[in-house]
Formats: structure tokens, sequence, C-alpha cells
């Protein structure tokens, strides 16, 4: 969720391929433990997560791209007076309030 607070919005394609070896990399570095460090079921794992994360409104999904929801977009315009794309936004932070 973080790297879509940081991104805004993003194409399907880089999003996959950002997620994909940001996972790689924490796990080679033992940071993440995953069970399979293989392309195609990272991929899956991803799309299931990324899936669950449009049905529960979180993400929007329009023509190859995924965007923050906009109520989720609202708010940080309205916590931070902009949304500050390419701008780590932590989770913990944004829900402590």
């Amino acid at each position: 969720m973080e790297y879509f607070l940081k991104n805004i919005s993003v194409g399907e394609i880089i999003a996959i391929i950002d997620l994909r070896e940001e996972i790689k990399k924490r796990a080679r570095s033992g940071e993440l433990v995953y069970r399979e460090i293989d392309d195609a079921v990272i991929e899956r794992d991803l799309l299931t997560i990324i899936t669950s994360l449009i049905k529960r409104g979180f993400l929007e999904y329009n023509m190859g791209v995924f965007n923050l929801a906009g109520w989720i977009r609202d708010y940080l315009k309205k916590k931070y007076k902009s949304l500050d794309a390419g701008v780590f936004k932590s989770i913990d932070k944004l829900t402590s309030d």
C-alpha cells in the first residue's frame, strides 16, 4: 500500500515490475521471508494482493493504471495540502492521527 501512497497513480506493468523487484531485493537481504523467489509466483501473489486492495476500495483500476482511491487522495490533500507524488508516506503516520 505504501508503494501506491507514494506513487498515487502508476501503470500496471510498471507497478508489477517495481513491486516484484522490491520483493526480490528484500528477500535476498533477509528482510522479507518469501517462499519462492520466482517472478511468476511473485507476480501472481502481487496481483492477488492488488485485486484485494481494489475490492476493498483502496485502489482503483482504469485502462491499465492503478490509482489511489479518490477518498484516500482527498485525505492526503487535506492532511498534507498536496498529493506529493513520489514522496514516501508512512501508513503508520497516516493512521496515527
